[in-house]
């Protein structure tokens, strides 16, 4: 039987890696999207070459992503035309670096973690979906100490997003993340043993066999 997979998704600063961290904690695998987009981005010669000629040169420093750069390309492009350009340069090389990762595992149960879980249509190869919403108020406190961007700068990248309303609809467990960290250590605890407990009953999209 092959591992599980289990997306966990939701908007920016929701608090999806703190999540991930403690199944980690836990000898669950977890693959981030986010973190090996960025090494993909500096260690892929044809995703290089491609950014930089759709992109212009300054998108690199040093021979690295030059991120503040490019993020000001893409997300103060209103009709998300970069942000379309720029998945398409650097998606199918995720994906195929995702696949050699997942078919490699050999727990019951891997997990994926993506902000764009539903935008990029991954969600539809996980068997069961985790959405993590937290107020937003909260999560531009989190993000502005984290990434020292500006509100207006925030809510420039939360906007490509699909709202958490519509990632819930199509999701198997909500975890409204509005406590404390141990919450959401006792969530991951409980979904774990959850999941482990029910690992032979479900199929594709939560659906029992």
């Amino acid at each position: 039987m092959k591992s599980l997979l289990i997306g966990i998704t939701g908007e920016m600063g929701s608090g999806k890696s703190l999540l991930s961290s403690f199944f980690e904690k836990k000898g669950i695998p977890v693959y981030s999207s986010d973190k090996r987009s960025k090494f993909l981005m500096n260690q892929t010669k044809n995703i290089k070459e491609n950014i930089i000629k759709f992109f212009g040169n300054k998108s690199y420093k040093n021979n690295k992503i030059n991120k503040t750069f490019l993020s000001k390309k893409v997300f103060q492009d209103k009709d998300s035309h970069a942000l379309k350009l720029l998945c398409t340069i650097v998606y199918p090389w995720i994906l195929l670096d995702f696949k050699n990762w997942f078919f490699s595992q050999k727990t019951l149960f891997s997990i994926k973690e993506s902000a764009l879980l539903f935008e990029s249509g991954s969600y539809k190869e996980c068997d069961l979906i985790i959405t993590i919403n937290t107020p937003l108020k909260k999560r531009i406190e989190r993000i502005i100490k984290r990434d020292k961007l500006s509100e207006k700068q925030i809510m420039n990248r939360i906007k490509i997003q699909i709202p958490d309303k519509e990632k819930e609809k199509h999701s198997d467990i909500i975890i409204k993340n509005d406590q404390n960290i141990s919450f959401l250590q006792k969530e991951a605890e409980t979904i774990s043993n959850k999941i482990i407990q029910n690992i032979f009953k479900y199929g594709k999209r939560g659906q029992k066999n």
